[in-house]
C-alpha cells in the first residue's frame, strides 16, 4: 500500500480520476434507457474499486471491502429485514442466487431475479475496474477504452432516447487529458526519471489549455450539414410509429393505421421518392370515409380489386377535367419502397413500370403493384396525367346533391355523439354563403383567420369520450395536418356537404431544375400529409387545404357568365376573394408534415432575417471575428515577409514608362518596413550605399543610379525597367529574411 507520495503519484491520481469519469459516462445512460434504478450505488462502487487500486491495497483486503459493499447494497435494496439480526435474509439471498444460476444455465432469462442481475452488474464493474487498473498501471494505454466510450455514446445517442450531445464533449475533454498524461508517464518510464512538480505543471497546464480552447472553438464553430443521410429514420420507419395513428410520439411518414389520431411527431428526413415533373403536385395514396370521434377507418372492405395494365387507362376518375388541360408525364424514382403507388390528381395511365399488372381498390382508391400474381414493390415508374382545372361557375352553382348521388351517404357519416357545437360553429362560419364552394372556402380559411397554430410537439390525444375534432376546435387550437383536415371534413359533413379525408404527400422540395420546364422534387417522410376532398355533383372530388401555411394551388377556370344583361360581370379577382391567409411561423421544421408553399408564404424581411441570424449565431460570429482580427494583426505585423512577393507578382505584369518610378518607390517603403530607414536629409545615393553595405551587394546603388537618370535627365524609363527588374526583385526578396 502507498505510504509516500511524489508528483508522479499526483499525476497517477489524476489519471485514475479521469478514468473514473470515463467509466461514469457508461453508467449515466443506464437509468434512462433501462429499468435500472439506484444507479448511484454502481457509480460509488466503480469509484471505490479504482480508489483501492490506486492505493495498491492488498488484493485480499480490497476484495473483502468490495464484497462487503456489494452485499450491504443488495441487502438494503431487496430485503426489509435488518442487516444484522436474525439473518433470515441471508437464506433468501443465497436461494435467490442459486435459483437464478439455474435459470441462467437453462437460458430462462425471464426467470432471473433482479437481485442476481444487480449482482452480475457489480461483478461486471469489478472486472472493468480491474482492466482499467491494468491499462493504467501496467500498459499505460487507455486509447482502446476511450475509443469504445466514444462509440458507446454515439450509438446510444443515435438509436435511443439518450441525448449524448453534452456527454460526448465530456468524453473528449476527459479522454484527451487522460491520453496526454499517459503519454507523459510513458516518457518518464522510458527515461527512468521521477516527475517533479514543475514538470507535471509544465505538461498539464498547456495540455489543459489546448484541449479547452480547441473544444470551445469546435463547439462554437459552424457545423457542416451531414453528407450521408441519417440511417436511423430509414430503419425505424419500418417499425411502429411510422405515420399517423398510434396516438403517442410518432415518427413522420406514411402509415396505414389512423384509428387513433393525435400525439406528437418527430421529424424524419428519410427520402421516399424523387419526382421529375413540370410543377408542384400533391401525391395521393388513399382515402378514408368513416370518422369515429378518435380517428379514421374504412366503412367496408373492397369486394375485389380492379386490375389494369401498364399503358392502360386507370379506372379512377376524381373529377371532370377541363378539356384544355394539357397531358403531362412524371417520373417517380423510389427510395423507400412500398407496395402501393403514389399518383397525381387526374392520372390517365402508368406508362412505364416493372409490374405485370396494377390493381385499383375502389373503396380507398389505393393502387397496388403486382408481379407474377404477388404484391411487388416498384423502384421506379412513370405516370401520364392531366393537370386538373376546375370550373368556378360549376363549383358555385352547387347547392345540394342531385337525385343520382345517393352513394354519397358514407361521405356524410358522423358519430352519433358528435358535439353539437361543431355544427353550430360551422353554421356561424358559413353564414351568408349560398353555395357549397364558398362554404367550403370559408371553412378552409377559418383556421388561419382564427389564430390556429401549426404544431407537432405536445399535441394531445383525446382521452375518454372527448372528441378529436371538438378538442382541437375549442380547446387546443394547435396541431398538424391531421387535426386541420379531419376538422374540416367533419365540419362540412355537419352541414350536409359530402367530404372525405385523403392521405399522401405534399410536393416536396426542388433539388434540381432541368431547364426544360421540369424540376426534380425530393419527397421525404416529412412531406407525409393529409388534406380534404369535397364532392361537387357536376365536377367530382375537389381538393381543399385547411392546414395553416400550406397551399395545394388548385387551378380554377374563371368561366363565370359574362353575357348576362342583369348581373354585373365578375372579374376573376371579384369571383373569389377569400381573406388572405397569413402563415403562422412553424415552431419546428414546417416541412415535417408537408412542404410549405414557397410562393404563398412570406419570410421575414432582409434586416429582420439578418438580426435573427446574428442572434442565433452570436457565439460563432464572435469566434470568427476574433480569429479574423487575430489573423489580420498577424498578417499586418509580418507584412514585410509577404509583401515583397505581392509586389513582385504585381510589377511583373506591368509595362510602361511609369512602372520603374513606382517600383522604386515601393522598394523604398519595403526597406523602411524592414528597418532600413532613410534619414530626412539623406540623399538617395547615400542611402543606397548604406543599404548595399547592409546586404553586401551593389544592387541598390545600381537601381538608384538609373532612377536618378530618369528623375534628373528625363531618360525613357521603359527600357530601364526591363533591364533592372531582376536586380529589383533580388533586392526586395532580401527584405523577407
Amino acid at each position: 500500500m502507498k505510504t509516500e507520495f511524489g508528483w508522479s503519484d499526483v499525476a497517477t491520481l489524476i489519471l485514475y480520476v479521469l478514468s473514473f469519469f470515463l467509466l461514469w459516462e457508461w453508467l449515466r445512460p443506464v437509468e434512462q434507457i433501462t429499468e435500472t434504478a439506484n444507479v448511484h450505488f454502481f457509480v460509488i462502487f466503480a469509484g471505490l474499486s479504482l480508489l483501492l487500486y490506486y492505493f495498491e491495497v492488498n488484493w485480499i483486503i480490497s476484495g473483502a471491502i468490495k464484497t462487503i459493499f456489494i452485499v450491504v447494497v443488495l441487502q438494503s435494496l431487496y430485503f426489509e429485514a435488518p442487516l444484522i439480526g436474525e439473518g433470515e435474509w441471508l437464506g433468501d439471498f443465497t436461494s435467490s442466487i442459486g435459483e437464478s444460476v439455474v435459470m441462467t444455465v437453462q437460458q430462462n432469462w425471464g426467470g432471473v431475479s433482479d437481485l442476481f442481475r444487480s449482482l452480475l452488474f457489480f461483478i461486471l464493474l469489478w472486472l472493468t475496474a480491474y482492466l482499467m487498473n491494468y491499462w493504467l498501471a501496467i500498459r499505460k494505454q487507455m486509447f482502446l477504452f476511450y475509443l469504445f466510450t466514444v462509440i458507446y455514446i454515439t450509438i446510444l445517442d443515435t438509436f435511443s432516447p439518450y441525448d449524448g450531445s453534452i456527454a460526448i464533449v465530456r468524453v473528449i475533454l476527459f479522454g484527451f487529458l487522460l491520453l496526454g498524461l499517459l503519454g507523459l508517464q510513458r516518457m518518464a518510464d522510458q527515461e527512468r526519471i521521477s516527475l517533479s512538480m514543475n514538470q507535471v505543471q509544465r505538461w498539464l497546464l498547456p495540455l489543459a489549455l489546448l484541449i479547452a480552447f480547441s473544444s470551445a472553438a469546435a463547439y462554437a464553430a459552424p457545423k457542416a450539414e451531414p453528407v450521408w443521410p441519417d440511417p436511423v429514420p430509414f430503419i425505424t420507419s419500418f417499425g411502429e410509429g411510422a405515420g399517423s395513428g398510434s396516438g403517442g410520439v410518432n415518427r413522420l411518414g406514411y402509415g396505414e393505421d389512423d384509428s387513433e389520431l393525435g400525439g406528437s411527431f418527430i421529424g424524419d428526413e428519410t427520402k421516399v421518392f424523387e419526382a421529375t415533373v413540370e410543377g408542384d403536385q400533391y401525391w395521393r395514396i388513399e382515402t378514408k370515409d368513416t370518422y369515429t370521434g378518435k380517428g379514421w377507418e374504412q366503412s367496408r372492405e373492397a369486394d375485389s380489386l380492379t386490375p389494369f395494365a401498364v399503358n392502360e387507362a386507370v379506372p379512377l376518375t376524381l373529377a371532370d377535367i377541363d378539356e384544355e388541360s394539357e397531358t403531362q408525364t412524371v417520373s417517380i424514382d423510389v427510395d423507400l419502397t412500398y407496395d402501393h403507388l403514389v399518383y397525381p390528381y387526374a392520372p390517365d395511365q402508368v406508362i412505364n413500370a416493372d409490374a405485370d399488372e396494377l390493381r385499383f381498390n375502389p373503396v380507398n382508391e389505393k393502387i397496388t403493384s403486382f408481379d407474377g400474381g404477388e404484391v411487388t414493390e416498384l423502384g421506379e415508374y412513370e405516370w401520364e396525367f392531366r393537370e386538373p382545372r376546375y370550373s368556378l361557375q360549376a363549383l358555385r352553382n352547387t347547392t345540394g346533391l342531385g337525385q343520382g348521388d345517393a352513394s354519397m351517404e358514407q361521405y356524410l357519416q358522423l358519430p352519433e355523439n358528435l358535439p353539437e357545437r361543431i355544427r353550430e360553429l360551422t353554421l356561424e362560419i358559413t353564414e351568408g354563403e349560398d353555395n357549397w364552394y364558398d362554404k367550403a372556402k370559408a371553412v378552409e380559411g377559418y383556421f388561419s383567420r382564427s389564430g390556429f397554430i401549426y404544431e407537432q410537439e405536445d399535441v394531445p390525444v383525446p382521452e375518454g369520450d372527448v372528441d378529436y375534432v371538438d378538442q382541437f376546435l375549442f380547446e387546443t387550437q394547435r396541431g398538424y395536418c391531421d387535426n386541420y383536415s379531419t376538422s374540416m371534413v367533419v365540419m362540412l359533413r355537419s352541414i350536409d356537404i359530402p367530404a372525405r379525408w385523403v392521405k399522401g404527400y405534399t410536393g416536396g422540395e426542388v433539388i434540381e431544375n432541368l431547364g426544360d420546364g421540369r424540376s426534380i422534387y425530393e419527397v421525404t417522410n416529412n412531406n407525409a400529409h393529409s388534406w380534404v376532398e369535397v364532392f361537387f355533383p357536376e365536377i367530382g372530388w375537389v381538393p381543399f387545404e385547411p392546414t395553416v401555411s400550406f397551399s395545394n394551388n388548385i387551378s380554377l377556370n374563371y368561366d363565370l357568365d359574362l353575357d348576362s344583361e342583369t348581373d354585373t360581370p365578375e372579374t376573376p379577382e371579384e369571383a373569389e376573394t377569400p381573406e388572405p391567409e397569413v402563415p403562422e411561423p412553424l415552431e419546428e421544421n414546417a416541412g415535417a408534415a408537408g412542404s410549405v408553399d414557397d410562393e404563398g408564404s412570406s419570410g421575414p424581411g432582409g434586416f429582420e432575417a439578418f438580426r435573427n441570424f446574428v442572434a442565433e449565431n452570436r457565439m460563432m460570429l464572435f469566434l470568427i471575428s476574433v480569429i479574423a482580427v487575430a489573423a489580420g494583426v498577424i498578417l499586418y505585423r509580418r507584412r514585410n515577409r509577404w509583401m515583397p512577393y505581392v509586389l513582385i507578382r504585381y510589377y511583373r505584369s506591368q509595362n510602361g514608362s511609369e512602372v520603374y518610378p513606382k517600383a522604386y518607390a515601393s522598394l523604398l517603403k519595403q526597406l523602411k518596413r524592414y528597418g532600413l530607414r532613410r534619414k530626412e536629409t539623406q540623399t538617395l545615393s547615400s542611402y543606397a550605399r548604406e543599404v548595399d553595405n547592409f546586404f553586401g551587394t551593389h544592387e541598390m546603388s545600381k537601381l538608384t543610379d538609373q532612377y536618378e537618370r530618369i528623375l534628373y535627365r528625363s531618360e525613357d524609363p521603359k527600357d530601364k525597367w526591363s533591364n533592372m527588374r531582376e536586380l529589383w526583385e533580388d533586392l526586395i526578396k532580401k527584405t523577407t529574411g
